[in-house]
């Protein structure tokens, strides 16, 4: 089994142009659409200067949006005179920009964008043209509903709906790079929050401190990163798990030594990426204008 390593795309050099409007009311909520892609991975329709719409993996660990370079030659997008180098979980590769006059994804509207030409993740169930990454939220509140078929945005500030919601002390290394307190049967460690990662994935050093070594890990695949390298994973059974309010009396999980986990160790040595088949059935939600977050409390599972 081959799936691609879609989270925690990264510009190094930061030359990502940010969206210039963003057209939501403020304090007003919107939708903006979701479907459901390969292994649950959350898919935005957008259209491109007029033209689609076209499927992207809406990404919190992206930076920013990205196409993929064949779609980019057929919308004869221009380029722009910048490169840069872009990491993924599976390594770095350099790339170059294309110029996109306005990218709508139902109440999101980016106006005078640069974005990076990187190579699509490969999907089943979408064609999927690239990322769309953190610069659709800009500074507002994203709020994810389990198995809901949107995100709403809100201005910064605003309320939550409903009740259950309890704050968590994250770590915001980057509005893309949020780390959330994860422990496993009493050893902590930190989990990039991911929805473009399609598995809950575990370091080598978190898996070894908590036992799932040897004949507890069996093969469980790999992914396929950014620069085409396939990256080996195992597969164990983790118990005791929490994070915030969430718990969860066991769950399957993915072990590999991802280039990503290197990026990540300013928040420790004992890391996982939290992708998006422990999160599709969870309630969180993202306040990119005042660095604060919420998951939503529900009984252990």
């Amino acid at each position: 089994m081959k799936c691609a390593a879609v989270g925690l795309v990264a510009l190094l050099g930061g030359s990502f142009v940010a969206p210039s409007t963003m057209a939501a009311e403020q304090g007003a909520p919107t939708c903006l659409p979701i479907e459901a892609g390969d292994d649950g991975t959350p898919i935005i329709r957008a259209n491109i200067n007029g033209a689609g719409p076209f499927a992207f993996v809406l990404d919190t660990a992206a930076s920013g949006t990205t196409i993929d370079p064949a779609r980019a030659d057929a919308l004869a997008l221009p380029y722009d005179p910048e490169s840069d180098e872009a990491q993924g979980l599976g390594g770095a590769i350099t790339v170059s920009f294309r110029r996109v006059a306005a990218f709508e994804a139902g109440p999101v509207r980016l106006r005078g964008i640069v974005v990076p030409s990187l190579p699509a993740p490969d999907f089943d169930s979408h064609d999927v043209a690239g990322l769309a990454g953190v610069d659709l939220f800009e500074k507002r509140l994203a709020v994810w509903s389990p198995g809901g078929r949107c995100v709403d945005l809100k201005s910064s500030g605003s309320a939550l709906p409903g009740d259950g919601w309890r704050a968590v002390d994250a770590r915001w290394l980057r509005p893309w790079k949020i780390m959330l307190p994860m422990r496993i049967g009493g050893v902590s460690g930190w989990a990039l929050l991911d929805t473009g990662a399609q598995y809950t994935t575990l370091n080598p050093a978190f898996a070894e401190r908590i036992g799932l070594t040897g004949a507890a890990v069996q093969p469980g695949g790999s992914i396929a990163g950014i620069d085409g390298r396939d990256l080996p994973l195992g597969e164990g059974e983790v118990r005791n798990v929490a994070i915030g309010p969430w718990h969860w009396n066991k769950r399957r999980i993915r072990v590999g030594a991802l280039p990503v986990f290197g990026r990540l160790d300013a928040a420790g040595n004992h890391l996982a990426i939290l992708g998006i088949d422990w999160l599709a059935a969870e309630g969180f939600a993202i306040d990119y204008g005042r660095q604060s977050l919420w998951l939503r409390a529900r009984p252990a599972r």
